[in-house]
């Protein structure tokens, strides 16, 4: 059986699978994910969007984890893609990155 963290880390991930779907991504989990991304969003000929997915409960918290949040970067592949951190808090995405 899962721990609690995983399946709650696993709900936020879906719920925003969820909002890139609605938005006509094509999305895929990375299930069990200890990489560095959760989600990786395709649409067309955009950049792929890979994603980090975090939660927190605290007021500092999105600001404490943005500043902590190191996009990786390997050469010019940026150009084909971009790593965004979302964050959910009080019931809302806070995004940073491309995307």
């Amino acid at each position: 059986m899962p721990n609690k963290n995983y399946l709650t880390g696993r709900a936020y991930e879906y719920k925003a699978k969820k909002v890139l779907e609605e938005d006509g991504y094509t999305v895929i989990r990375a299930a069990g994910s200890h990489g560095l991304w959760d989600l990786i969003a395709v649409r067309g000929t955009e950049p792929v969007r890979c994603i980090q997915i975090k939660r927190t409960k605290s007021p500092g918290g999105v600001k404490q984890l943005f500043g902590r949040f190191k996009p990786q970067v390997n050469g010019d592949a940026s150009t084909h893609y971009v790593h965004e951190l979302w964050v959910w808090y009080k019931g809302q995405w806070h995004t940073l990155g491309a995307g």
